[in-house]
């Protein structure tokens, strides 16, 4: 038991350090962070596609179809590997496209609301303008949107990351104790 507490314990501290690095270059550098992530996925992009044409030349039934989706991704890759903070930021300017659409849909639910003498038909007025703003502030600031994220999420695996280290340490702790306390009672009989 005290053994597998003790690789527990390692393998609990280890992830967390590497949460919290994570987690403060994620903070301190979210720009490079997005470019080194979408960097990666480019090459992953990249490496898909070639593995597709090539696994096409030793097919005997050649597929030109194959191949073109190989040369596409190929391309696709080279594309996300040169431009990573643009690819990554269409994330926060399709979530804005979502969010004005569904603040229109609000408008349109408010007005039928208030046609109906909805109790304090405004609430839904001031819900769909807040959710189109929010929708134009993700599309207008996409980068800034983005870098943002990367921040939070750099937060919180520093949270995750101390939280780990701390629990981890303090369960050890207990159970030595529980086990020293135990050995001292077999002596006492």
């Amino acid at each position: 038991m005290r053994e597998k507490i003790k690789e527990l314990k390692l393998n609990i501290t280890l992830s967390g350090v590497i949460s919290i690095v994570i987690g403060i270059l994620l903070l301190v550098y979210p720009q490079e962070s997005i470019s080194t992530i979408g960097m990666i996925l480019g090459v992953v992009v990249i490496l898909s596609g070639l593995a597709v044409i090539f696994s096409q030349l030793f097919d005997f039934n050649k597929n030109i179809m194959g191949t073109v989706v190989g040369i596409v991704l190929v391309i696709l890759g080279i594309w996300i590997f040169t431009g990573p903070s643009v690819i990554l930021s269409l994330i926060p300017i399709a979530i804005g496209v979502m969010l004005v659409i569904h603040g229109i849909q609000d408008f349109t639910m408010a007005i039928e609301g208030a046609k109906a003498h909805m109790d304090m038909p405004w609430i839904g007025f001031v819900i769909a303008i807040i959710n189109i703003i929010l929708g134009l502030v993700c599309i207008a600031n996409a980068f800034t949107v983005i870098n943002l994220a990367f921040r939070i999420i750099g937060l919180m695996m520093i949270f995750d990351g101390i939280t780990d280290i701390g629990l981890v340490h303090r369960v050890r702790k207990a159970t030595n104790s529980v086990v020293d306390s135990y050995i001292t009672e077999e002596e006492d009989l």
